[in-house]
C-alpha cells in the first residue's frame, strides 16, 4: 500500500508541475478593422422640402413585373446611307490646283471651295462668255420672229397675207422661244461653277459632309469625268446588321434597336429600322437589316463595328422601370432614385438586363413595388453631388 500511495503521490506531483508550467495563448488581433462600415444599400439619402419637390417637379412610379420585348445581341457595321456618298468629278479636262487645304477627314460645308481646275481647251475656259453670247443671239432671233409674226397677223386681218404664212411664223416663234430657254439653261449651268479671271473652274462641295478620299493631286492633268475626291454625308448614318435568315421573322421591325459601342459604357442609342436595298449573303445564309442612327446619336465612323440589341417579337416577364428614370455615372454604372416617402430619396445601383423601347428590364438592385423617380431624377443627382447647389 505504501508503494501504491507513493506512486500516486509521484504522479500527482508530476501532473501539478506540468499544469503549473502551461500558459494560455493570447487572442490574436484581426489583420484589418473597418470603422463605421456603411454598405452600398445605405448610401446618401437626399431630403427635400415640399417646396423643392414641387419646384423640381419630381414624379415617381412603382417598379412592377411586366412583359417586355426580348432582345438578341448581334454585331453591326456603320455605313453611309445610300445616295449620300458622292464622287466629285472633273467637269472638263484640265490641270488641278488647290484652293483650300483639303485632306481626308476634313469636314466641308456645301459650296466650299475644294480644288481649282484650269481647262486645257480655250473654248472650255470661255464657256460662260459663249453661253452669254448664245443667249443674246437667241433673244435677238426670238424678237425678230415675234415682230414678223405680228406684221403677218395684221396683214392677214387686212387680207394681204395667207393663213399658211401666219402659221409658219407662229411655228418659227415657238422654235425661237425654245432656243432662248435652252440658252438660258446653258448660261445658268455655266454660272453654277465659280470662274476666275483666267477662266479656271472652282470645284465646290455638293453638300455638307466629310472628305473620305482624294483621287488627284495639285498639278495633275485630269480628263473630263475623272474622279477628284469623295465626300460622305455623315450627319445621319445607317447600321447594317447581318441576321441569320431563319431568325429574321423573330425580329420586331416596329421597335427601335439599342446601339452600343464596343467596350462602351453608359446609355445606348436607339436606332429605328429603315427601308433599304434588299441584300443578303448566300455564303453566310444571312439577310441584311438596316437601322438609322439619329443625328444626335453616338459619334461613329463609317466601317466601325457596334453591338446591336435587336427587339424580338416574343416577350419575357421582368421587373421594368421607365428609361427616363435611369441615370449613368462617368463609369457607365446605372442608378435610380427610390422614393422613400416623406420627401426623402435614396440612390440605388441597378443592373440592366435589357432595353425594351422606352423601358428597361432590371436584373437586380431594386424590388417590386419600389417607387422609382422618373421626372426630376437628374436634378436629384445634381443635388446630391453639388451641381444643384
Amino acid at each position: 500500500m505504501r508503494l501504491t500511495f507513493a506512486g500516486i503521490s509521484l504522479l500527482a506531483s508530476i501532473a501539478a508541475a506540468c499544469s503549473s508550467g502551461k500558459t494560455t495563448p493570447a487572442k490574436s488581433e484581426a489583420p484589418a478593422h473597418v470603422e463605421s462600415p456603411r454598405p452600398e444599400s445605405a448610401l446618401t439619402t437626399v431630403k427635400l422640402t415640399p417646396e423643392a419637390v414641387k419646384r423640381l417637379g419630381i414624379e415617381a412610379v412603382a417598379a412592377r413585373v411586366d412583359t417586355a420585348a426580348a432582345t438578341r445581341t448581334l454585331g453591326g457595321e456603320v455605313t453611309v446611307p445610300e445616295g449620300r456618298l458622292a464622287a466629285v468629278t472633273a467637269p472638263v479636262a484640265g490641270t488641278l490646283s488647290t484652293v483650300s487645304k483639303v485632306q481626308p477627314g476634313t469636314r466641308v460645308a456645301r459650296g466650299a471651295h475644294l480644288l481649282t481646275l484650269t481647262p486645257l481647251s480655250s473654248g472650255e475656259r470661255d464657256q460662260a462668255i459663249e453661253a452669254r453670247r448664245a443667249l443674246a443671239a437667241a433673244q435677238a432671233d426670238a424678237e425678230t420672229v415675234g415682230l414678223r409674226l405680228q406684221r403677218l397677223e395684221q396683214l392677214l386681218k387686212d387680207g394681204a397675207a395667207s393663213a399658211r404664212s401666219v402659221e409658219e411664223a407662229r411655228g418659227q416663234s415657238q422654235i425661237a422661244r425654245a432656243a432662248v430657254k435652252a440658252a438660258q439653261e446653258r448660261l445658268a449651268a455655266a454660272q453654277q461653277g465659280s470662274f476666275g479671271p483666267g477662266g479656271e473652274i472652282v470645284i465646290t462641295a455638293p453638300f455638307d459632309g466629310i472628305v473620305q478620299a482624294i483621287s488627284a493631286t495639285p498639278g495633275q492633268a485630269v480628263a473630263a469625268g475623272a474622279p477628284l475626291l469623295q465626300i460622305a454625308q455623315v450627319n445621319t448614318l445607317w447600321i447594317r446588321v447581318p441576321v441569320f435568315a431563319g431568325d429574321v421573322d423573330e425580329i420586331d421591325a416596329s421597335q427601335p434597336a439599342a446601339v452600343r459601342r464596343l467596350g462602351g459604357t453608359g446609355a445606348p442609342t436607339l436606332a429605328k429600322r429603315v427601308t433599304a436595298p434588299l441584300r443578303a449573303d448566300a455564303a453566310a445564309a444571312s439577310i441584311d437589316l438596316y437601322y438609322e442612327l439619329p443625328s444626335t446619336g453616338l459619334t461613329l465612323r463609317p466601317g466601325e463595328r457596334v453591338l446591336m440589341d435587336l427587339p424580338l417579337v416574343k416577350t419575357q416577364p421582368g421587373l421594368v422601370v421607365p428609361e427616363a428614370a435611369v441615370l449613368y455615372d462617368i463609369h457607365g454604372d446605372a442608378w435610380v432614385y427610390e422614393d422613400l416617402g416623406g420627401n426623402a430619396y435614396a440612390r440605388r445601383r441597378i443592373q440592366i438586363a435589357r432595353h425594351a423601347g422606352d423601358r428597361v428590364v432590371v436584373a437586380r438592385g431594386i424590388v417590386q413595388g419600389a417607387r422609382i423617380v422618373t421626372a426630376g431624377a437628374a436634378e436629384l443627382f445634381g443635388t446630391e453631388f453639388g451641381a444643384g447647389h
